[in-house]
């Protein structure tokens, strides 16, 4: 039974349309689920984008323990429907206590992080700002549960 929900991502969150979504889409999981949202800092300023991209990895990992179910969201991921994502999350959360979902910074998410993943989901093929993606998957996460909960917000 799934008991909690952690969404990396490194941070802060600067869009303050995004830290309003957020808020706003968390509070109406909040029923449903717990969802500590986590934004790691990077202590240093790093220009060299596979060095950030490192940094970003080791900082994340930290947020991370063995009895999560690692998932990672990259454009190169498995696509969902709305309702097959609300299928996956609904059997997840009968087979997983924690769910440790990873969107990786500006430049990307390590292939370590990938490879270290039980699952890599994709949002869209599209290339989104890593605030935007955050805000969108939130959005899919309470939509997937009033599917699963037969909340009416969802239409086909």
């Amino acid at each position: 039974m799934l008991k909690k929900i952690k969404i990396l991502m490194p941070g802060p969150v600067k869009f303050k349309f995004v830290k309003e979504g957020l808020e706003y889409y968390l509070e109406k999981i909040e029923p449903f689920v717990s969802v500590d949202t986590i934004f790691p800092k990077i202590k240093a300023k790093v220009s060299d984008a596979s060095i950030k991209v490192k940094k970003e990895e080791e900082a994340i990992k930290k947020y991370i323990i063995d009895k999560d179910y690692l998932v990672v969201l990259d454009e190169r991921g498995r696509t969902f429907k709305s309702l097959e994502l609300a299928e996956k999350l609904k059997i997840l959360m009968q087979n997983q206590s924690y769910i440790t979902f990873v969107i990786g910074g500006p430049e990307g998410i390590s292939e370590n992080l990938k490879k270290t993943a039980r699952e890599v989901w994709s949002l869209s093929t599209l290339t989104l700002n890593h605030e935007i993606a955050l805000l969108v998957f939130v959005e899919a996460l309470y939509r997937s549960f009033t599917v699963i909960k037969g909340i009416p917000y969802h239409r086909e």
